[in-house]
């Protein structure tokens, strides 16, 4: 269970860092999008959005290690290359992509998925975000920019991947969350989610039971739940338990 905890923090860690690197100011013009993409560490690419399709335009170092495949390849390419590297029974997630921009109120929202991608070591699952970066004058989207990482290693289950993708959304909503909390508070939320009372968990972890009830009462205000209940809920879905 421990291996399995250590894994799921590294994941949301790798969100995270995905995630915050989608820092795009909101006038920004191709060559500095170019030149923010070429900078990141992160697996990140830069797609220009057309009617039914969409192509990428460019990709940074990590991301073209990753795929196998030279820049110049990439224009080449167009949509027929991201048809080649997502695997067929993912293909939903490249044509919900699509519908997604094509509508009005997402314009300026982030759009984040899994994606079975086809990697220089084989087929992998990605986390991928998804931010509007330059807009057409109609204000619908042109160029945007991705951002990813690689979530293979953790995925290795069946039940480890319906789990994640059932959950995504909690998981993006309720990381910074989940990121605040200490070692210890985790280790109280554990015991809390298995029933024990405070006097137990005081006992196994040698404090006072005044204490633990500190612990639970900035548990229920830091994780915006109402109760014990919703405190083991979110234990259960951060696999701490």
């Amino acid at each position: 269970m421990k291996e399995i905890n250590n894994a799921l923090d590294n994941l949301l860690l790798k969100i995270k860092e995905s995630r915050d690197a989608l820092n795009i100011s909101a006038t920004a013009k191709l060559d500095e999008l170019k030149l923010i993409c070429n900078e990141s560490s992160e697996l990140a690419a830069i797609y220009e959005l057309d009617d039914y399709s969409f192509s990428m335009v460019d990709c940074s170092v990590n991301a073209c290690a990753f795929l196998g495949i030279k820049k110049e390849e990439i224009h080449n390419l167009g949509f027929k290359y991201l048809l080649k590297i997502i695997h067929p029974e993912n293909i939903n997630a490249v044509y919900r992509f699509i519908r997604f921009y094509k509508d009005a109120a997402n314009y300026t929202k982030t759009f984040s998925h899994t994606f079975y991608l086809k990697s220089v070591n084989g087929w992998e699952w990605t986390y991928a975000s998804v931010k509007p970066a330059i807009f057409k004058e109609d204000g619908s989207v042109k160029y945007l920019l991705a951002v990813g990482c690689s979530i293979n290693d953790f995925l290795s289950t069946k039940n480890q991947f319906k789990s994640f993708k059932n959950n995504l959304t909690f998981y993006e909503e309720h990381l910074h969350k989940y990121l605040s909390m200490t070692a210890r508070e985790k280790e109280i939320l554990k015991l809390i989610s298995q029933e024990y009372t405070s006097v137990e968990i005081a006992e196994k972890l040698s404090i006072s039971p005044y204490t633990v009830d500190t612990h639970r009462k900035n548990l229920i205000e830091k994780l915006n739940v109402k109760s014990s209940i919703g405190l083991a809920k979110y234990a259960l879905l951060f696999n701490l338990v």
